[in-house]
């Protein structure tokens, strides 16, 4: 399944991201998760730390984004 995610990294996260290589390879792992696919439908999901996942959706479909 060809599966896109949006998500929202907090710019002062992102360092522990790159010091902690175990950690980011436990949130990518908690991406592919369907409980995180589940619960999009109901809207963002917090990842705790610093990652919002905004949504996901399959690459044929369209997703529309908007910052406010």
């Amino acid at each position: 399944m060809s599966t896109r995610t949006i998500i929202e990294i907090n710019h002062d996260f992102l360092n522990r991201l790159t010091q902690d290589p175990a950690h980011m390879l436990a949130v990518l792992n908690a991406l592919k998760s369907s409980f995180i696919t589940g619960m999009l439908n109901h809207g963002p999901v917090e990842q705790g730390g610093g990652i919002i996942v905004l949504a996901q959706r399959h690459h044929s479909e369209t997703l529309k984004l908007e910052v406010k």
